[in-house]
């Protein structure tokens, strides 16, 4: 009996340890061994954006998040990874990875201040000199500093914003990398850090949420804007996005509402969050000053029925007619954010149809009232008498003859103007819309 005791519980045991293995995912290039940390933005640089800059520098880039090693440190844990998994990329096997080993702490994890590294990995001689090792591991830190993530609970039990954290800490090695090995005067020095006003503009490789094809807006507000957006999209699980183009008829086929639905719904951006890829997307296109609004998913579309669109646009869309893209899309991001934390406590933005009911009963008891002032005033010269002869007039009435005779009949025409379909609609109006599984709203700005 004993024996059969112990081999349940070591069974048991076994599978306690398991689960943590168990749990693991992968991201592309990014391995999460807690299953913990994954979001929208880590998946999208995992299977799109560090295999891109792979294939166009020849440096393999990935991220392992590891919660158990069987190695002294993480810096041994990650040169072993990369020699066991055989990491690298051409004829040099030219690598770099970013190891973070978290340490199990009841259903979450959390890492110590020396617990993660930046490791290169392969036998290119031109990777091997100058200070750009250190400066990409200084680019990561602030992300994954323990002592810079204890306001939010970052690498301190709060898995929401570790993956955050991490999320961000990958971008960042995405733009050094990106940086460093660009060709030309606006690439990397190996004696200083990004220089030049090419090094500072934000690409496809790295925009996740506000999409400035247009090149409207200077770095560091895009940076901004980048940074807010996806905050408030992993916050509530609904994509926050803007798309600004030059002619929205250079990305697909119909108006611009149904050139949005083929932006949103195109496999290779992989556009809102959760399963029912909930999300709003605006799209604004220069050539004719086109806008396009649309929402989709059940959770999306509860935070913003029609009701709620027409309101939204209302706090951004004049800024866009001024040509103010900062101004309108911050008001268009915090508006956003208030709607959707709105609809998380149950108390989504609606009418108010008490407004109106109270509008209709004080409009009805107005005209009651104006009806009753006109009878009263006709009656003003009306006087009750004491016997009822006073109200026969003297000889009565007669009627000596009685006749009805036709003279003429008159008729008056209008004609109806009908309303030209081609019409234009006057600046900074749009209307309802539908289509694409969602629904929303287009116009002009």
């Amino acid at each position: 009996m004993k024996k059969f005791a112990s081999f349940v519980l070591s069974v048991l045991l076994a599978l306690t340890f398991c689960i943590p293995a168990a749990a693991a995912e992968d991201y592309g290039v990014i391995y999460d061994e807690t299953g913990q940390l994954g979001s929208e933005p880590l998946r999208y640089a995992g299977e799109v954006t560090l295999p891109a800059l792979t294939e166009r520098y020849g440096v393999d880039l990935r991220v392992d998040i590891l919660t158990e090693s069987d190695y002294d440190t993480v810096l041994d844990a990650a040169e072993g990874i990369y020699e066991e998994y055989e990491y690298g990329y051409g004829k040099y096997h030219s690598g770099i990875t970013l190891t973070l080993l978290l340490t199990p702490c009841e259903d979450a994890y959390t890492m110590a201040a020396d617990d993660w590294c930046v490791y290169l990995g392969g036998t290119d001689e031109n990777l091997l000199y100058g200070d750009w090792l250190y400066d990409l591991t200084k680019a990561v830190e602030p992300y994954l500093s323990v002592e810079s993530g204890m306001e939010s609970g970052a690498w301190s039990g709060n898995m929401d914003m570790s993956a955050v954290a991490l999320s961000q800490a990958v971008g960042a090695m995405a733009e050094f990398v990106a940086d460093f090995f660009a060709p030309g005067d606006s690439g990397y020095e190996m004696t200083g850090g990004p220089s030049g006003q090419d090094a500072e503009e934000p690409d496809s490789t790295s925009m996740y949420y506000i999409f400035d094809i247009s090149d409207l807006l200077p770095f560091d507000q895009w940076e901004e804007l980048e940074q807010w957006a996806g905050d408030i999209s992993r916050r509530h699980g609904c994509g926050v996005y803007v798309v600004l183009v030059d002619d929205y008829e250079d990305f697909g086929s119909g108006d611009v509402y149904d050139v949005t639905t083929q932006i949103y719904h195109s496999e290779q951006n992989g556009f809102g969050m959760g399963d029912g890829r909930d999300g709003i997307m605006i799209l604004l296109s220069m050539a004719e000053r086109d806008y396009a609004m649309f929402v989709y998913g059940k959770s999306a579309g509860y935070a913003f029925n029609e009701y709620g669109q027409e309101q939204l646009e209302e706090s951004f869309l004049g800024d866009f007619g001024n040509d103010d893209w900062y101004g309108g899309i911050s008001h268009y991001l915090d508006s956003c954010d208030e709607y959707l934390a709105k609809a998380d406590a149950g108390h989504p933005v609606r009418a108010n149809p008490l407004w109106g009911i109270g509008l209709m009963t004080f409009l009805s008891c107005l005209a009651a009232l104006a009806v009753c002032m006109v009878l009263k005033r006709k009656m003003n010269n009306v006087r009750q008498n004491a016997q009822a002869n006073e109200y026969i007039v003297p000889g009565g009435l007669r009627l000596a003859d009685s006749y009805d005779r036709y003279t003429h009949t008159t008729k008056t025409r209008t004609k109806i103007e009908q309303k030209s379909s081609s019409s234009s609609s006057s600046s900074s109006s749009s209307s309802s819309c539908s289509g694409g599984g969602g629904s929303g709203r287009s116009g002009k700005f």
